[in-house]
């Protein structure tokens, strides 16, 4: 019985303790930026286009509307190393000076200490494209889509570019 009454003091102890301070802190909301979606007639010109030797992507905005302030972009894309597939990716935000933007993306690595050395990734066949537009009043609108990295003898030899996850084909030669 004394075990009881032991217990049932120490928690009521420890429960008034607990229970009898006053939480003074705010919590305050992180502000979150507004996703809107870009009318067709404003949107920009893009285009990923992959270097004659396969170790660059060219990626290249034009008509860029005025109200947007920045870009976010991020080129994903899987490659072979030691037999294993790795997910890569390349991404920067660029904060627009003009309608245009031209960046040339190394698909692999750089290293500049002693001389610079590139290592290229190899392997790749594709990925996808995110590019987020940020206006001057905060809204940010997204594009995204996947892309494919074929060379011309592949598109020749197959008689037609195939984009399967967009349902989307072209012949490249007229019929």
């Amino acid at each position: 019985m004394k075990i009881k009454t032991v217990c049932l003091i120490a928690a009521s102890i420890l429960l008034a303790a607990c229970g009898s301070g006053s939480n003074t802190s705010k919590i305050t909301p992180t502000p979150t930026t507004k996703a809107v979606e870009m009318p067709v007639s404003e949107r920009p010109m893009i285009s990923l286009t992959p270097s004659a030797d396969g170790h660059y992507l060219d990626l290249k905005l034009a008509g860029v509307p005025a109200s947007i302030t920045s870009i976010e972009y991020e080129v994903l894309y899987d490659a072979t190393d030691n037999g294993s597939q790795i997910e890569k990716g390349i991404g920067d935000t660029v904060k627009l000076i003009t309608s245009t933007i031209d960046k040339n993306l190394l698909l692999g690595t750089e290293s500049c200490t002693n001389g610079c050395k590139y290592s290229y990734d190899k392997g790749i066949v594709g990925g996808e494209l995110t590019i987020n537009f940020i206006d001057n009043n905060g809204q940010e609108s997204t594009f995204d889509t996947p892309y494919v990295l074929k060379t011309t003898a592949d598109i020749n030899k197959a008689g037609a570019l195939t984009l399967p996850t967009d349902n989307f084909s072209s012949n490249p030669k007229p019929s």
